[in-house]
């Protein structure tokens, strides 16, 4: 390869099409004309997250800030509220809550399955006064993907709001925000959507939008409320043309072309996994992102080095209580077939070298 090749959680490659939109030229964010663009991508990218009753924010933002815009819009200090931890970037959510004065709690579930309807139905039965459920519907560190309509509606009959991190999951799988009754949900541009990093979303269901209008978590930057209205900071329009550019290139693949292509990739990677005898993590896995069991006798960084210095691909090992022991190849974004053949056969004459070391 004559560049990295990228096979990371993310960020990954960014197609042509949509790395020359960010050259377009910018107009000012308290314009007319910017509010009607504004309007045009809201429309959509909530049709992306099969919407038509939610609100889209973009915000100047990584994944994190969109859930801390998340956390603070919807709960006010001393408020309990529910974590479905099923990996390392739930536990991101446990951080954000407690980091605001939340009383946050923590239900554990196995790392491998992710979190259950039935798990969630526990969870609000064992803590009934909590009144907001945040979970990771994609969860990068171990590829899971959690069954969210079954959730949203257990969370909905019990009269609790629904949150979700769909960082690694919106663009990968299908998102039917409405009809799963998810109140609000977040993500970023660096992943599914195929963009550099720095743009934020949040889509605003209206259960959500009215707590928002009563919640007192302190807030500033990521108040929602003035977003509504026009933009309170400058925007990061290049990164929108951007998002306009990548919504262009998935309309061009017809109507679900964009999930067959990440069910193709993500079915030929975990194929490669399973013929060279090595164990997929998640039971159930997600389209973006497949963890590997790392066999006993592998030295996982020393593997991860050996493709990037002989075949200049990247990968990830494991995050926290995962170090060493599982690997990460990601495959949320855009592949081409010659970068997916040239990862495969790399993936194989370095693991025969590094086990046979």
């Amino acid at each position: 390869m004559d560049r990295l090749l990228l096979m990371l959680p993310g960020p990954m490659q960014v197609p042509e099409s949509v790395a020359e939109a960010a050259g377009k030229p910018l107009f000012f964010h308290r314009s007319d004309q910017f509010n009607r663009f504004r309007d045009a991508l809201g429309n959509r990218i909530a049709s992306l997250h099969g919407t038509d009753s939610a609100r889209i924010l973009f915000l100047s933002a990584c994944g994190t800030g969109a859930m801390e815009s998340a956390m603070v819009n919807l709960t006010s200090p001393g408020q309990e509220i529910i974590v479905m931890v099923g990996g390392a970037f739930a536990e991101r959510w446990v951080a954000i809550g407690k980091a605001f004065g939340l009383t946050v709690h923590a239900a554990e579930v196995d790392w491998r399955y992710g979190a259950t309807a039935r798990d969630t139905i526990q969870a609000m039965e064992r803590w009934p006064a909590a009144d907001v459920v945040f979970v990771t519907w994609s969860e990068s560190s171990t590829g899971v993907l959690i069954d969210l309509p079954e959730m949203g509606r257990a969370v909905r009959k019990r009269h609790k709001l629904l949150v979700a991190d769909a960082v690694s999951g919106l663009a990968v799988s299908p998102m039917e925000m409405d009809a799963w009754q998810v109140d609000t949900v977040i993500s970023s541009s660096q992943k599914g959507l195929m963009m550099p990093a720095g743009l934020g979303l949040v889509a605003i269901g209206p259960r959500a939008l009215e707590r928002s209008r009563f919640a007192s978590s302190p807030r500033f930057t990521w108040d929602w409320a003035p977003y509504l209205e026009r933009v309170p900071v400058t925007p990061p329009l290049s990164l929108m043309h951007q998002l306009n550019a990548s919504l262009d290139l998935m309309d061009s693949l017809g109507e679900g072309g964009i999930f067959r292509r990440r069910r193709e990739v993500a079915e030929t990677i975990r194929g490669l996994v399973r013929d060279a005898g090595l164990e997929i993590f998640a039971k159930r896995p997600g389209e973006g992102i497949t963890a590997v069991v790392a066999p006993e006798n592998m030295d996982v960084e020393r593997f991860i080095h050996r493709l990037e210095d002989d075949y200049s691909i990247l990968i990830e090992g494991g995050p926290g209580r995962l170090a060493g022991k599982i690997f990460r190849i990601g495959h949320v974004g855009h592949l081409t077939n010659d970068e997916l053949g040239y990862f495969c056969d790399s993936f194989r004459k370095a693991l025969t070298a590094e086990m046979n070391r």
